[in-house]
């Protein structure tokens, strides 16, 4: 948009792959773009609001360590939870210039909040493997929707579970334990709790706090790029070469210091276009 030339396309891996290995959807959200952005790099809620009968819940374990590092793509954000082993277990999530998220799961995963308008927001979800196909458990595991995946009413990008019908929120299933919220899928939580604060939520009642470290260095980011551009100067993401990185999780011992390895261990060859 606007004056100038074109830039490259970025080298997102997920983009650069055979088409069965990758699964992807989008459904509508009911809320400034950005407050979806930031629900998605909220590392707490994982403890709680996906906990449950869920294989990739935390056990009730808040993150202890967080490491937030600005680099040519974005930002990483690293969240250290201590487990009483002898090492931390940290998750590394990288953030990509502008609305771009990777998410260190198996298989690979990944969400883009598009702006529609400053009241809806188009949420693309994509689930990878980068050296093979998607399996038949991992297909059925993205369609199920259970997972990050919007099961969408018939011949529109509305959620079958939305605002509307309170997201078919299981009271039963909520009072059995099995599910924090009683609402069915990750998708399904993250929407309700992002559209519920409103359209456009008023920032200035927050109490933020350490477990906010992502999000105030996601809103700083955005500030000083809209600085530099005003004024000339290049922003984050302008190499295509930069965005070849994925989020993952890494056992390390109590003592290694993150803020030194975190920008090397999300860095990926991820080779030329399919």
């Amino acid at each position: 948009m606007g004056p100038g030339e074109v830039p490259a396309f970025p080298d997102f891996e997920w983009t650069l792959l055979p088409e069965n290995y990758r699964y992807a959807s989008r459904h509508i959200q009911k809320c400034n773009w950005l407050q979806a952005l930031e629900g998605g790099f909220d590392a707490p809620n994982l403890t709680f609001l996906h906990a449950g009968e869920n294989p990739d819940s935390t056990s009730g374990i808040v993150p202890s360590f967080y490491e937030v590092a600005a680099c040519a793509f974005g930002f990483i954000v690293s969240t250290g939870r201590d487990f009483g082993k002898e090492t931390i277990s940290w998750n590394l999530n990288v953030r990509l210039m502008p609305f771009h998220k990777i998410i260190a799961t198996t298989p690979h995963a990944a969400h883009m909040w598009d702006p529609i308008d400053d009241a809806n927001t188009m949420l693309y979800s994509i689930d990878f493997q980068p050296h093979r196909p998607l399996n038949e458990t991992e297909i059925a595991r993205a369609a199920s929707d259970d997972w990050i995946h919007s099961e969408n009413l018939p011949n529109s990008d509305i959620g079958v579970r939305n605002k509307r019908n309170e997201y078919l929120i299981d009271r039963i299933l909520q009072a059995s334990g099995k599910s924090f919220t009683g609402l069915k899928g990750f998708g399904t939580q993250d929407c309700a709790i992002e559209e519920s604060m409103g359209t456009l939520v008023d920032r200035s009642r927050e109490h933020l706090l350490p477990g906010d470290a992502a999000i105030i260095k996601l809103r700083q980011l955005l500030l000083q790029a809209l600085k530099d551009h005003e004024e000339g100067k290049p922003i984050p993401g302008g190499d295509p070469q930069s965005f070849r990185v994925c989020s993952i999780r890494y056992e390390l011992t109590c003592d290694t210091n993150m803020a030194q390895l975190i920008n090397t261990l999300v860095k990926v060859d991820i080779g030329s276009a399919a």
